[in-house]
């Protein structure tokens, strides 16, 4: 099990991006949070098997509506406990 945390910059606020992203993790059931940055950016936490976050992170793009990514930074996160369900922060 791990914790991944991904910034995602581009054009990811104000085109649905937060809603699309859990409605892909849901479907993926892969636990986590999503959250609007001020600089523009999103964060997102993914729980889960490595592998299972890798392919999250390749169908993102294809499942972002609207939203154009240009980048997606991520690194692992540990000691974080148990998410069971995906949220947008706000």
């Amino acid at each position: 099990m791990e914790t991944r945390k991904l910034i995602v910059s581009g054009i990811v606020q104000g085109v649905g991006f937060r809603w699309s992203t859990q409605a892909l993790a849901n479907k993926m059931n892969i636990p986590g949070t999503v959250k609007n940055n001020p600089d523009g950016t999103v964060t997102i936490y993914l729980q889960g098997e490595s592998s299972d976050i890798d392919h999250f992170i390749e169908k993102l793009p294809s499942a972002s509506g609207f939203a154009h990514i240009e980048n997606i930074e991520q690194e692992s996160v540990p000691s974080v406990e148990k998410m069971h369900d995906f949220h947008v922060l706000y």
